[in-house]
């Protein structure tokens, strides 16, 4: 039987049409709201990164 991963988490980097980079974040199937602007795309990467990473601090490891 394949094993059950649960809900994605991740961060998605997008460049808007002004050139600046907003990142969205998905954290155990759920989509927050756009974050930014952000001169380039390793700074939209890194916050959200970071912002993930306390989420998972945060709530602890996922329930079976």
């Amino acid at each position: 039987m394949a094993e059950d991963k649960g809900p994605v988490s991740k961060v998605t980097v997008e460049k808007r049409i002004d050139g600046k980079y907003f990142y969205a974040l998905t954290f155990r199937g759920v989509t927050y709201p756009v974050k930014g602007p952000f001169a380039n795309p390793m700074e939209a990467a890194a916050s959200g990164q970071a912002v993930l990473k306390i989420l998972e601090e945060r709530a602890g490891p996922a329930k079976a």
